[in-house]
């Protein structure tokens, strides 16, 4: 009998904790630069900082799916 986890269970566990971990990680990166540096805030006028944090948005984002999705599909 074994007392362990399911190699099932341990390995769907193992992709949530990757996915909770990464989004954590994104998110903290993000609000710095976005609200902490004020990067995200557009305050008179559309600077090269606003520039810097939209671009870094939204190319982040998008590899954080194509992350998520190439640890789902494993």
């Amino acid at each position: 009998m074994n007392n362990g986890p399911e190699p099932e269970l341990k390995r769907i566990l193992t992709k949530v904790l990757q996915v909770i971990v990464a989004l954590i990680i994104w998110s903290v990166i993000t609000i710095f630069f976005g609200l902490y540096l004020e990067w995200a805030l557009v305050l008179g006028s559309f600077n090269a900082f606003n520039t810097m944090f939209y671009a870094w948005f939204v190319i982040s984002f998008a590899a954080l799916v194509f992350y998520f999705y190439k640890v789902w599909k494993k």
